[in-house]
């Protein structure tokens, strides 16, 4: 079976699998696994998130009517870096 090696894990995201393997009774190598092997899992957070979209624009729009269109960001974010 071939191995797959991940490095430069952040420390909150390998606590939260460890957690949650704990959780499920099994160990690191097959929570991840099994987080992996879900398409199922896949499909219904695709499914979410397209739902959840529609509710984000209305959203957005009702923020620009009541405030009006705001600057977009980009420029201040690029010139941030520029600096460094």
């Amino acid at each position: 079976m071939p191995n797959l090696m991940v490095r430069n894990i952040p420390k909150d995201l390998y606590r939260r699998l460890k957690e949650n393997a704990r959780r499920n009774r099994r160990s690191l190598n097959a929570e991840i696994v099994a987080i992996l092997g879900d398409e199922d899992g896949w499909v219904r957070r695709r499914m979410e998130i397209a739902a959840v979209l529609p509710e984000l624009d209305h959203a957005r729009e009702e923020f620009a009517n009541k405030y009006g269109e705001l600057s977009d960001s980009l420029h201040l974010i690029r010139e941030d870096r520029d600096i460094r």
